[in-house]
């Protein structure tokens, strides 16, 4: 079995009065004492960032980044009392998924901030992996003065699956795990070869054999996966779990205590344990996840190594971002408002916002067995335009300069659209939040209609959305989980993180399609009465032009049978103006619209722009034919619908042969043939 263990026999004397006295981590000879702290998800962030609470100059310290020199500063403070009985540990993905310095400089700076700290064993997590298990065993492990822990996962080279620390007289042994669903998680050729066990049954299969064979008096888990609860351990006394970002604490009674400790070096969790010499019985002592103020106000520690890390890293970047990463032939930008700064408009939709929702989709797809149906991104994600030519990082990154990774999810049709609703926030300071939509995705929408009723419908790879149908939907963290106002995302399920930022998602996306053209218009705001057969109707249409580039000039629309024949066409130019400012509605035109007098009653509004817009929305004809029956108008390529018709005409001629041979012998007749006549009028035949 594999294995590293640290023996820490410390002999320390201190002299006083010429006599000699021993010091010891604990003054009980029957109870060791030892005290463990855990981070997770640090996903490079070293740096410190502290944030304000929007509008105000007050600190938000749910969104500010301790960085690593507060945070070792608030664990020191905590491991004070217990010297070399304290040990620093971690459940996974100290790297990936990073800010700007750290994806830049693949994470180096990080590794050296970790090393820095103390970090003395870390379970793997799945960004680990982001380039791949080689990168990771040729790349990272070299550099970590830690050892790392994938027993679940045996076969990655460099890694242990547990680690031993004597602590105050007791051997305490870490078993590190990762979660199971690394397929889905990490491009699979990446990770080719490796199996991924239940980290749990691992787990607990490992703690009993070292527990049983007197190799370990402690077990510590760390998993890098979370939702896990005490019951499911076995043989274990303290789990630290990972990956999904979240706070977990528990009373200090529970056997075994399981604690989370969020993200980002916003916390850290502790656990002080005592043991019992003799019998090796575990108590909990104290249980609880650091946060907020205590990391954030930290500073009376200095840490100039540490700070160096963050400093040097910054001055690094800055020269990185610099790199030319792609070229892309063409220009996409925000929505602007039409005042004299053009300024940023979040409700309009734009060339970027849609690229970036495509882009989502697409890297998912390139990075995952998984195929998304939807791909979606928020406006107030898109923070600076992206001009043709040569890109560089920096300029990249700026785009969407938030760290958020993409991730996928699965959701309902009527869920979407529930979230599509949620755009109009009324109230708000942005009334309507655009979504960026991938290229498959479009909606027609009437722009007056009260809250919650603006979706007209929808339309997913060419058909209409089924409300029940399970789709994947791709876009980033920050949006999936509901954030800007778009609870409905909250209702998907089996949410992954996958491992991908979004800026280098954004990237391999460029380099991967280089040539790529802004689509048309998702969205196409429509304002019309009910259609009838046989009437012109007027149709009101909003939301034709991007507020960027060269816009669309002319807009058509074609009423079309359910397989696409058009029946009815019209057109017209689109007034330019970009309407009131915040709002979506920019590009308008209004249309006479004549349906037929024979048309089905199910039939389809197509509309078009000369900028490759092309959204269709169901309608209801009133008066028109059941069955999507067109009269003498409907045919086939296969003449199947003909056929009924030329039999119909045959028998109808042969009954009109015969009324003309009864009204020449039966002049009564006459009245008779005159309703027959009024009847096959339409189809040119007369008695």
């Amino acid at each position: 079995m594999r294995n590293r263990v640290l023996c820490a026999t410390i002999a320390a004397l201190s002299v006083s009065a010429g006599v000699l006295s021993p010091v010891t981590a604990t003054a009980d000879e029957k109870t060791a004492k030892i005290s463990i702290s855990n981070i997770t998800d640090f996903h490079g962030r070293f740096a410190p960032k502290d944030v304000n609470v929007r509008g105000t100059d007050t600190r938000d310290d749910k969104k500010s980044i301790p960085g690593a020199e507060r945070l070792k500063c608030a664990i020191d403070t905590e491991a004070e009392s217990f010297g070399d009985a304290h040990i620093l540990t971690s459940s996974g993905d100290n790297i990936g998924a990073g800010p700007f310095e750290a994806m830049l400089l693949d994470d180096a700076p990080t590794i050296d901030a970790l090393n820095e700290m103390g970090l003395e064993v870390s379970a793997v997590g799945n960004h680990e992996f982001d380039k791949g298990a080689k990168d990771f065993s040729e790349r990272v492990i070299p550099d970590a003065k830690f050892p790392y822990l994938a027993a679940n996962a045996k076969s990655v080279a460099g890694t242990d699956d547990h680690f031993i620390k004597e602590m105050d007289g007791v051997k305490v042994a870490f078993i590190g795990t990762v979660t199971d669903n690394m397929q889905n998680l990490v491009a699979a050729d990446g990770i080719k070869g490796i199996t991924w066990n239940d980290p749990v049954e691992t787990t607990n299969a490992l703690a009993k054999k070292l527990k049983d064979s007197g190799e370990a008096d402690v077990v510590v888990a760390l998993v890098h996966e979370g939702g896990y609860t005490p019951d499911q351990f076995k043989n274990v006394d303290v789990a630290f779990l990972g990956h999904t970002h979240t706070v977990i604490t528990q009373d200090a009674k529970t056997t075994p205590i399981v604690l989370q400790a969020g993200q980002y070096s916003q916390g850290f969790a502790n656990v002080d344990l005592s043991i019992d010499r003799a019998t090796k019985k575990v108590t909990v002592e104290e249980a609880k996840v650091v946060e907020g103020a205590p990391l954030l106000d930290c500073t009376d520690k200095k840490y100039p190594k540490l700070e160096g890390i963050a400093k040097t890293a910054k001055a690094e970047a800055e020269v990185e971002g610099k790199r030319v990463v792609t070229s892309i032939s063409s220009d996409f930008a925000r929505g602007v408002n039409a005042d004299a700064d053009a300024s940023e408009n979040r409700g309009v939709e734009s060339t970027l916002s849609n690229l970036l929702a495509e882009a989502a989709k697409w890297s998912i797809e390139a990075n995952s067995t998984v195929k998304p149906d939807i791909g979606v991104m928020n406006a107030g994600g898109v923070r600076d335009d992206l001009d043709s030519g040569e890109v560089t990082f920096a300029e990249a990154f700026s785009v969407q300069p938030f760290g958020n990774e993409n991730t996928f999810m699965t959701l309902k049709g009527k869920d979407f659209k529930e979230a599509l609703e949620q755009q109009w926030q009324p109230g708000q300071k942005h009334p309507i939040l655009a979504l960026g939509l991938s290229n498959n995705v479009s909606y027609t929408y009437n722009p007056d209609a009260e809250q919650g009723k603006h979706i007209l419908s929808v339309t997913i790879d060419g058909k209409p959305l089924d409300p029940e149908k399970d789709y994947i939907v791709a876009g980033s963290t920050f949006l999936l989980g509901g954030s800007d106002g778009f609870e409905a995302f909250k209702k998907g399920t089996n949410v992954e993180n996958i491992g991908l930022v979004d800026v280098e998602a954004f990237v391999q996306y460029l380099k991967n399609n280089p040539d790529v053209k802004p689509r048309g218009q998702a969205a196409v705001g429509v304002k019309m009465e009910q259609l009838k057969a046989g009437a012109e109707h007027s149709i009101d249409l909003s939301s034709l032009i991007y507020t960027e580039g060269n816009p669309a000039k002319k807009v058509t629309v074609k009423l079309e049978n359910a397989k696409g024949k058009e029946l009815a066409s019209t057109e017209s130019d689109i007034d330019p103006d970009f309407g009131e400012k915040g709002l979506g509605e920019a590009g308008k035109a209004s249309v006479k619209l004549a349906v037929p007098a024979k048309v089905p009653a199910d039939a389809v509004l197509r509309i078009t722009t000369d900028k490759g817009t092309d959204v269709t929305m169901p309608v209801k004809i009133e008066g028109g034919q059941e069955g999507g029956q067109e009269g003498s108008s409907g045919s086939s390529n296969d003449g199947s619908s003909a056929k009924p018709v030329l039999i119909g005409l045959g028998v109808t001629g042969l009954l009109a042969a015969l009324a003309g041979v009864i009204v020449a012998f039966v002049p009564q007749f006459a009245p008779v043939r005159d309703q027959i006549n009024a009847a096959l009028k339409d189809f040119g035949i007369q008695i």
